[in-house]
């Protein structure tokens, strides 16, 4: 992560109340649920107006199933650069592969609870009012690495004026 904003402290509610499985860990992509913070804990997010995205975990979450606890989190800012592992390194291991993906709209992959590994899915492209990520730059090569900037109206800096958000 390049150019993030402060670290702030946010509630994550108890797993048994919130139904997550699992503590956040650091390094995570962590939403708003709730007036809580949990991790984005599905492929395909976060999407513009619906996932508030508030940062990377920067401490593993101390909520309990029974108690709640909280998170420290390296929050957005409008410069935010996040860098990650592409979904498909072969996709993107060489310089013109990976100038077909520049400036596509996409979305983290997770891979589910066992592994907890989120990559960037570049072959999840879709529609620039949904997908939050934009690939801006990648590595071309063996380390099929991708940097993403994150559209503002998924994140709490969301710049609303005069927009409906049902």
């Amino acid at each position: 992560m390049r150019g993030g904003g402060e670290t702030r402290s946010y509630l994550v509610d108890d797993r048994t109340t919130s139904t997550a499985d699992v503590t956040i860990k650091a390094g995570e992509p962590v939403v708003e649920s709730t007036n809580y913070a949990a991790g984005l804990r599905k492929t395909a997010g976060p999407v513009i107006a619906t996932d508030v995205f508030i940062g990377i975990a920067n401490s593993e979450s101390t909520e309990t199933s029974a108690l709640n606890g909280t998170v420290e989190v390296i929050t957005l800012l409008e410069s935010t650069v996040l860098r990650g592992k592409a979904s498909t390194a072969a996709n993107v291991d060489t310089a013109a592969e990976l100038l077909a993906y520049l400036n596509n709209n996409v979305y983290f992959d997770y891979s589910g609870l066992t592994t907890s590994l989120y990559t960037i899915d570049e072959n999840d492209t879709d529609d620039p009012n949904l997908a939050a990520l934009r690939i801006i730059a990648g590595s071309g090569d063996a380390a099929a690495t991708l940097d993403v900037i994150v559209h503002m109206n998924a994140t709490e800096h969301a710049p609303l004026v005069g927009q409906t958000m049902d």
